[in-house]
Formats: structure tokens, C-alpha cells, sequence
């Protein structure tokens, strides 16, 4: 995912990547006036990369797994780790928080750009504003419902 292919180029080091894939990169930072693209980065925002590859990415795939694992409520055996009640719950609370807060620092980075016009702060800003927002929408929900996925326990009324 863009999470290997991409934001990880600011983590690992470049020589990993395909030629074609640090070509993308360049152009986009370049194209866009991503200052946090161009390299070396910043240890900061590197720092900010090595928490999506070894926090963010692996969640990823348990959430695929625990999605997929989803089955009507008269017949959810899943297991504990995967049921939007338990861990899981825990886990998307822990993820959102994490993913937010480091959207903190990047927005500051870019509206404090000196070398971006407002036009160009807002195009970055709607590149980066997803990955605020929904890990932020999944805090929201996984505090505020008991199941994560909104399936209703058996036996309990609302």
C-alpha cells in the first residue's frame, strides 16, 4: 500500500525503492510543493513514518482480517481479538489517536510554509485532511459504541 510504496521512502532508506518509485515520489513533492516528501527528510517527520510502518500498517491488515471475519449477530463466533467489542475496539482507539496526533505537526509544517501559496496550502491540506479525519471518525466511534462494526449484543436492549 501507499504506505510502503510511498511514505516509506521518508523512513527507509531510498535505494530500496525502485527507481520509477522514487521518481513518483520526487515529482509529486516537486508537482505539489510537499516540502515533507522531498528528501533527506526531516527527522521529525521520518520519525512520524517509522510510527505508520510499525503501528498504522500492521493494523491495517488485522482491521481487513477483522472486517472480513464480520458475520450476522445470531451467528458471531469470531474471535475475541477481531470482535468490534474487545481488543479490537481498543486497537481502533489506538490507531485513530496515534494517526491524528501525528497530523498535528504536518499541518503546522505546511500552513507555516512560507514558500506555498494559500492555494497550494489547500491542495496539500486536502491530500493529508483524510488521514486526520477518518482515523479521528473511528475514535469517535470506537468511545462512543460498544461494537465498533454497531452489531448489538445478543440479549441487550437498547
Amino acid at each position: 500500500p501507499i504506505t510502503l510504496i510511498i511514505d516509506g521512502q521518508a523512513f527507509f532508506p531510498r535505494h530500496y525503492y525502485p527507481q520509477v518509485l522514487r521518481d513518483v515520489v520526487d515529482w509529486y513533492a516537486v508537482t505539489l510543493k510537499d516540502k515533507l516528501m522531498t528528501h533527506p527528510p526531516e527527522p521529525w517527520f521520518s520519525s512520524l513514518v517509522s510510527l505508520e510502518v510499525t503501528i498504522q500498517l500492521p493494523f491495517f491488515f488485522v482491521a481487513v482480517y477483522a472486517l472480513l471475519q464480520q458475520q450476522p449477530p445470531q451467528h458471531n463466533n469470531t474471535h475475541a481479538l477481531f470482535r468490534g467489542d474487545g481488543l479490537f475496539r481498543s486497537l481502533c482507539i489506538i490507531y485513530g489517536s496515534s494517526t491524528a496526533t501525528t497530523l498535528i505537526p504536518i499541518f503546522a509544517s505546511l500552513f507555516t510554509d512560507g514558500d506555498t501559496t494559500l492555494g497550494e496550502k489547500g491542495v496539500l491540506l486536502g491530500f493529508y485532511l483524510p488521514y486526520f479525519v477518518f482515523p479521528l471518525w473511528l475514535v469517535v466511534i470506537a468511545v462512543c459504541e460498544d461494537n465498533v462494526f454497531g452489531a448489538k449484543e445478543q440479549g441487550k436492549k437498547d
